[in-house]
């Protein structure tokens, strides 16, 4: 990493700590752009060199978590309902205090938009098939699963994210399971049935 690129990942995240604390200390709505310049010790022409406005710190923050979660999470065989739960709330369990102070200032919808959006994304990125890539169905499945899983965090959001995220998981994992038919290969994993042509099913391939 450069001096340049360095100066700026700095830049960058003084602006998203000064207003987290601002978040902290006031509602969202009477944040300033100049209280932002001032806490991170920053001048306006700074901060509108990357944002044009407060909500697009939040938005790009969100859009960091995103790309990090995409890099830990491995590509799967079949879509093993149980280790998605697992991995997807896991993460963001890692990432409580910044979502219950979106919830605080009442910016749930922003959390569903953006974590959904990227996530559509990281669904398709999981598939390990190429012919299956590349079929029309994956776009309307992987919007299907992201925008499934992203109610069920903003839900957990809602509830105060207590408890486990192991713990959570497994009672989301269970409540899909009971509407969605779930087939048991050899190893044991309970990956659910999918059209076929869409992701390999367990009679198509057994999961890792």
């Amino acid at each position: 990493m450069n001096g340049h690129q360095k100066q700026k990942e700095q830049s960058v995240r003084m602006i998203e700590e000064a207003l987290f604390e601002l978040m902290d200390e006031k509602d969202y709505t009477q944040i300033t752009v100049s209280e932002i310049v001032k806490r991170a010790d920053i001048s306006r022409r700074t901060f509108y060199r990357f944002y044009k406005e407060k909500d697009e710190v939040l938005r790009h923050y969100f859009g960091k978590l995103c790309q990090e979660y995409q890099r830990t999470v491995p590509v799967l065989a079949c879509y093993d309902i149980p280790r998605i739960a697992r991995e997807y709330f896991g993460f963001w369990y890692q990432h409580k205090e910044f979502l219950m102070l979106m919830h605080k200032h009442g910016m749930d919808e922003m959390i569903y938009c953006e974590i959904s959006r990227a996530s559509v994304e990281i669904v398709k990125g999981r598939v390990d098939r190429e012919d299956y890539k590349n079929t029309a169905g994956i776009e309307f499945f992987a919007c299907y699963s992201a925008g499934g899983f992203a109610s069920l965090l903003e839900r957990w959001i809602s509830e105060g994210m207590h408890g486990l995220p192991e713990e959570y998981a497994k009672k989301a994992s269970e409540g899909l399971l009971q509407f969605i038919r779930p087939s048991l290969p050899q190893s044991g994993c309970a990956c659910t049935r999918l059209p076929r042509g869409l992701w390999p099913t367990p009679d198509e391939q057994s999961c890792p």
